[in-house]
């Protein structure tokens, strides 16, 4: 299909590329860690009947690699999943009302030819319902295993979908990286919308108000941006929360930054949380949007019932979301 010649000037590797040798490194490891003498040495990759060549990196690579990921436990609402992202993070089901905003304005682009943008996508839980005749989804996520168990679950959904040898589906491409510094290569001004649910509270001011600039350069005029974010109104966040007033009132420009999650977080989730954070709340969303001269058509705190774990729930303020446009110059 007419995306798929696009694959080599994305800037990234494509996902049989980095799961092929992702078992080659992790069975280096072992060979070292156990001491064993294997019939043949891990990273001695040789042309065997199941690998092809990946023409657009020129190496080997071998396909099944995506089809031995296990797909994890079914999501469910009101439960996290840990992901595969080896610096934390959890996953859940696109119970909320941005994302769900997400999933329904793109079934108004059916048989449209629109491309639309997932970023952070997890297991697919917005992704999946998103592939739908005439629109051509863009599944980014950090973790290339992430991003198996979504070609996985795609494949097990349409059996028939026809794939290419580097696993991508004509509806369904494949962008693994870390957003916004390694997809700039990602054709400008070609998404009707895109999804960006919890990714940027991992980033810094900084980087967030870069990577909403870039956001604008993919849209398309008049293009939907999505946006879901964590606040500091969480239960087991509750002692961050003095702290967050006392930077507002000493007017810091990013008072939700933690570069110690574990001083502040309560469950002991902060184990499974990256190391610098950065919650959120409406009004400094709000400014961020108009600093980025985004129109904003929504904007609002969400109730988290039923969505999250009970013990993280607080006030109904859980999270922030927004949908905004950008018209381009």
């Amino acid at each position: 299909m007419r995306l798929w010649r696009w694959q080599a000037h994305f800037g990234t590797p494509t996902l049989a590329f980095l799961l092929t040798y992702n078992q080659a490194i992790s069975a280096s490891l072992r060979y070292f860690q156990e001491k064993k003498n294997p019939v043949s040495l891990p990273w001695a990759i040789l042309p065997a009947s199941h690998f092809v060549t990946d023409t657009a990196n020129t190496v080997l690579v071998n396909p099944h690699a995506i089809e031995q990921v296990i797909l994890p436990m079914e999501e469910k609402t009101g439960h996290f999943i840990e992901t595969h992202n080896p610096t934390g993070g959890f996953t859940t089901t696109p119970a909320d009302p941005i994302s769900q905003a997400f999933i329904q304005y793109a079934s108004t682009l059916i048989d449209s030819n629109s491309c639309i943008l997932d970023i952070g996508a997890g297991f697919g839980a917005a992704t999946l319902p998103v592939c739908i005749p005439g629109v051509t989804v863009f599944c980014n996520d950090i973790e290339s295993h992430n991003l198996a168990v979504i070609h996985n679950r795609y494949k097990k959904k349409f059996p028939q979908a026809k794939e290419s040898m580097l696993g991508d589906f004509p509806e369904l491409i494949f962008v693994p990286g870390n957003f916004p510094d390694e997809l700039t290569a990602l054709p400008k001004k070609s998404f009707a919308a895109i999804l960006i649910c919890r990714v940027l509270h991992f980033f810094t001011g900084n980087k967030i108000q870069r990577s909403l600039q870039q956001l604008g350069n993919l849209l398309q005029p008049g293009g939907k941006l999505f946006v879901v974010c964590e606040t500091p109104y969480l239960k087991n966040w509750q002692r961050f929360i003095p702290e967050y007033e006392a930077r507002v009132q000493m007017h810091q420009e990013w008072p939700g930054e933690i570069t110690m999650p574990a001083q502040y977080e309560s469950s002991g989730r902060s184990a499974k949380l990256p190391t610098f954070v950065h919650w959120i709340t409406k009004e400094i969303l709000e400014r961020t949007l108009h600093q980025g001269q985004w129109d904003i058509s929504h904007l609002a705190y969400i109730d988290r019932q039923h969505q999250f774990p009970e013990d993280l729930l607080l006030d109904g303020r859980e999270s922030i979301g927004a949908i905004a446009t950008r018209e381009h110059p």
